[in-house]
């Protein structure tokens, strides 16, 4: 499972030049529809507990569980309090309750990467495996509601973008970590032993895996949106005494 922190991402126009670390434009290959696509994932809201007093803090998670396709979607979408901009909670009448303080909605970076001779037009994204977890949390539900004593319901609903092309800038030790490798099985010193070579590139794979976790971004060129889906979470009951 991976966890996201509530990211503060400004507007930002940014420009890449960087020959050797952004790729060529690549393809993700899923249904040719983004409700399709979304149609197995599953959203999940849960709290530590379902009783709180007025002045206890009420943190709200969201699991998002995808299904069988690999989906490229923006990552403010799913890594930030943005998730939580459809967030429904109701009293035991079914009476909408109007939040006092907004959720702050962060808006994707405008990206252009230079590819040919030509800028693109791209918004930071995030590659949903899978069949993969992830999850993201409001960490204060009565910081905007400040629900008070009653029973409630809280819903979410996700109005998801779903792309179909995708360029991915890559940390630029990890080429030159690959390169190393390259190197390493190309040696043929005879005091060089095969497991030795193993050991070494194994060592390497390790670190290339670790960087690749931690700084391997994806960005989506704007143009190549597959559609958006709607997608609901269940029900989940609170009581306030």
């Amino acid at each position: 499972m991976k966890a996201f922190k509530n990211l503060a991402l400004p507007y930002l126009i940014l420009i890449f030049c960087m020959t050797g670390c952004i790729g060529g434009l690549k393809t993700q290959f899923s249904p040719t529809d983004a409700v399709t696509a979304t149609s197995e994932m599953v959203l999940s809201l849960s709290t530590s507990k379902s009783v709180y007093t007025v002045e206890d803090s009420i943190k709200l998670n969201l699991n998002i569980q995808n299904g069988q396709f690999n989906l490229l979607v923006p990552l403010v979408d799913i890594a930030t309090s943005r998730a939580f901009k459809q967030l429904s909670v109701k009293d035991i009448d079914g009476n909408i309750v109007v939040p006092k303080r907004s959720i702050s909605v962060p808006i994707s970076e405008e990206i252009f990467i230079e590819k040919n001779g030509k800028s693109v037009q791209c918004i930071q994204g995030f590659e949903l495996k899978d069949a993969s977890i992830h999850e993201v949390s409001l960490e204060n539900l009565q910081k905007h509601y400040g629900l008070q004593e009653g029973s409630y319901t809280v819903t979410l609903t996700i109005i998801l973008p779903v792309y179909r092309d995708f360029f991915e800038k890559r940390h630029p030790e990890v080429i030159e970590l690959e390169e190393e490798i390259k190197r390493i099985q190309k040696v043929t010193d005879a005091h060089v032993s095969a497991a030795d070579k193993r050991s070494a590139v194994n060592d390497l794979k390790q670190q290339i895996a670790s960087l690749e976790k931690k700084y391997t971004n994806i960005y989506l060129p704007v143009k190549s949106l597959l559609g958006e889906a709607s997608i609901t979470s269940n029900e989940l009951m609170l009581t306030i005494e």
